[in-house]
């Protein structure tokens, strides 16, 4: 086995890339991820730092424009390439990234953000006003694709430039959880210049603020980032470089931390979970916040209807998922994905369905469909745990006499058929984007198809519920709104909840500092 160096990993190198996912949240994502903090523990006199570090990453980025959110994996990249304004911390609160402080004027629709004075570009350039004003204008492009551009549209009014270092974020009405949609790894800031000299295209030319510059990219193999001496945390970096070994198969991946010829993995496979935390020399990070589900394009057909999609709420055998897709590890979902703590929860909704085969096969009678039909469910062949989710399902639903044809193509074509809605059911694994409870607006609100919008679904009750929560600034006021969100999504079914699910990172000991955040958004 390879002699493995000890080497101490600062919160800039995957703190923010994994907390960011985890709070965004993963991500998730998906502001925060799961991640590296700044820990300190462990002995100086027997540390030896290492110049790179190589994480093995599940899949090849579908694109590193960073406003777009195209799996975990890939945010661990982005994140180490470029920051925002804001972003949650290992401690689980707010801290400041390229803004150095900011006020909420007393309409509650007014940000001012003052930006740091070190805080520059991998070009050399500072970053300034006009670079946040141009970031937040960018969000809401259509043509850049941005995830939750729905989501800034929604309130963003106007950004307006004060001085060189200083820039107002205007609303057009109080937005409870506009902080939060500032964190999220996706919410970055670009350099104005820089975009305008190489036609918007950050995917061809990746250029941020954070801890590592980007070097290379061998599509298919990896994607190394180097350090920037200019970063705006004394004292990070810590490592001369990433390397981001792409490796889809977990087994492979699991076998390459065991080898030293990586120091981190992500999505560890349930078995690996399992084998790793028995093994000496290893430590497994784990969070349950994911969960499993099954969006639905609901445009025509079968799936436009919600009887429908409440028979196979019933349908689906959520245990077998977690024995089958898990190795047993993890929690059916009942109902609706809310825990403990969040906004409005009391867990009145927890067993809204069961499983119920002879209740889904009367609710398809009554839907019109007493023989059943036959669809396709879109999964991919990167994930196991999405093959095997998918499998499981096609067999509940063979059950009611549903025919289910199982859909495998790699993680990037499944990134972009879902952001197009070309799928009839597609297998997923996600969270809230971020901590709060507006975190359904990008999954229920209408409009276009999104990654984590099931498609074509529409509602009026739930857009004005959506909007009364995301305005209203009493808590009270805000458990009373969530609550009947939930009931009315409960009813529509434009998802279903399988289970929540480990999401879990392994790593040599010797990586200190790592933190596995609770939520995030996932693949």
């Amino acid at each position: 086995m390879k002699n493995r160096l000890y080497r101490r990993i600062l919160s800039t190198v995957l703190a923010s890339v994994l907390v960011l996912t985890a709070l965004s949240g993963c991500g998730g994502t998906g502001g925060g991820t799961s991640g590296v903090s700044s820990g300190e523990s462990g002995s100086q006199a027997s540390t030896a730092k290492k110049d790179e570090l190589v994480v093995g990453i599940s899949a090849d980025p579908a694109t590193l424009e960073p406003m777009v959110q195209s799996g975990q994996a890939t945010r661990l990249i982005k994140q180490s390439i470029y920051r925002g304004l804001i972003a949650y911390q290992a401690d689980n609160k707010i801290g400041m990234e390229i803004a150095d402080s900011y006020t909420i004027a007393d309409d509650k629709k007014t940000y001012t953000f003052k930006i740091k004075q070190n805080a520059k570009f991998h070009d050399g350039s500072d970053i300034t006003a006009e670079d946040v004003k141009f970031s937040m204008e960018r969000l809401l492009d259509p043509s850049v694709g941005a995830t939750f551009r729905s989501d800034f549209a929604n309130v963003l009014d106007k950004c307006e430039v004060v001085d060189k270092k200083t820039v107002k974020i205007i609303l057009k009405e109080p937005c409870a959880p506009f902080l939060d949609y500032l964190t999220l790894p996706e919410s970055v800031i670009v350099s104005k210049s820089w975009c305008e000299s190489h036609k918007n295209d950050l995917n061809a030319n990746p250029m941020g603020s954070g801890p590592y510059m980007f070097e290379s990219w061998d599509k298919g193999r990896e994607i190394v980032v180097k350090a920037f001496k200019d970063f705006y945390k004394p004292g990070k970096p810590e490592s001369a470089s990433i390397r981001f070994v792409i490796t889809p198969d977990a087994t492979t991946r699991a076998n390459s931390l065991r080898t030293g010829d990586v120091d981190l993995i992500d999505y560890v496979a349930a078995k690996d979970i399992t084998a790793l935390q028995k093994e000496s020399g290893f430590k497994v990070d784990i969070s349950e916040a994911p969960f499993m589900c099954l969006q639905f394009n609901t445009k025509s057909g079968p799936l436009s209807n919600p009887k429908v999609r409440q028979a196979i709420a019933y349908a689906v055998d959520r245990q077998g998922v977690i024995n089958t897709a898990f190795m047993g590890r993890g929690t059916p979902i009942f109902g609706f994905p809310t825990q403990v703590g969040e906004n409005g929860y009391d867990g009145k909704y927890d067993k809204y369905f069961s499983y119920d085969p002879e209740k889904a096969k009367s609710l398809l009678k009554e839907a019109g469909y007493p023989n059943g039909f036959s669809v396709k469910i879109l999964s991919s062949s990167t994930y196991e745990m999405h093959k095997q989710t998918a499998i499981v399902v096609q067999d509940s639903l063979k059950k009611i006499g549903i025919n289910a044809e199982v859909e495998l193509p790699d993680w990037s074509t499944r990134i972009e058929r879902s952001n197009k809605g070309d799928y009839e059911i597609m297998v997923s694994g996600t969270a809230g984007n971020i901590v709060d409870m507006d975190w359904t607006t990008n999954y229920f609100e209408s409009g276009e198809p999104r990654m984590n919008s099931s498609a074509w679904f529409s509602d009026k009750e739930v857009d004005s519920l959506l909007k009364e929560g995301r305005v209203t600034l009493d808590s009270g006021k805000r458990t009373e709104i969530y609550d009947k969100l939930r009931k009315r999504v409960l009813d529509l079914s434009p998802f279903v909840f399988i289970n929540y699910r480990e999401q879990a990172f392994a790593r040599a000991e010797s990586v200190e500092g790592f933190v596995n955040l609770k939520r995030g958004t996932y693949v």
